[in-house]
Order: structure tokens, then sequence, then C-alpha cells
């Protein structure tokens, strides 16, 4: 299994447009493509910049279906909009999970 983070901050005023991105586009893309689970995490409190931080945490079966998920036109889609609303570049890692 491998799991995924991408994490960035958000304007607070569009925290709530990002929150509804993820509910209504982003997590059924993913979950239609392969995605184990798939959950948004969002800071309690703003960051010294006054932006709202949040982490998309997947869990993909394999890299391959994680690719063919990513590449597809749903979720490239999903994520165009999504990314005009960052205001911080976006850091993403994948990591291995060892049984």
């Amino acid at each position: 299994m491998f799991v995924r983070f991408f994490y960035s901050a958000v304007d607070p005023a569009d925290s709530d447009e990002v929150q509804r991105m993820f509910v209504e586009d982003i997590k059924p893309a993913f979950e239609e493509l392969g995605c184990e689970s798939v959950e948004l995490l969002v800071s309690t409190e703003t960051n010294a910049g006054g932006l709202v931080e949040g982490l998309v945490i997947s869990r993909w079966p394999s890299t391959a279906a994680m690719a063919k998920a990513l590449g597809s036109r749903a979720v490239t889609e999903s994520l165009v909009r999504v990314r005009q609303l960052l205001r911080q570049e976006p850091v993403t890692r994948t990591f291995e999970v060892l049984e």
C-alpha cells in the first residue's frame, strides 16, 4: 500500500470552496479510480501568514493505480481548479506502508 500526502494552504475566505471541491469532485474521482481512502485535514488555526493549512491523505494499492488516477481527466481538472486557490506551493510526498 502507498500513502500520498498533498499539503498546501489557502486564504481563509477560500476554505469552504476547497472543502466543497474535495467532497464533490476530488474524493469521488479518487475513489472511482482505485483510491482505497482519501481524507482532507484542515488546520484549526491559521498559520503565521494568516492562511489555513490543509493536507489530503490518500491510500493506494499501487503506485501504478495512483499514477493512473492522477493522470485522469477528472482528477486533472479538479486539481487545476484547486490549485487556483492555493497560496503556498503544494508539497506532495508518497510513502510505502511497510507491513
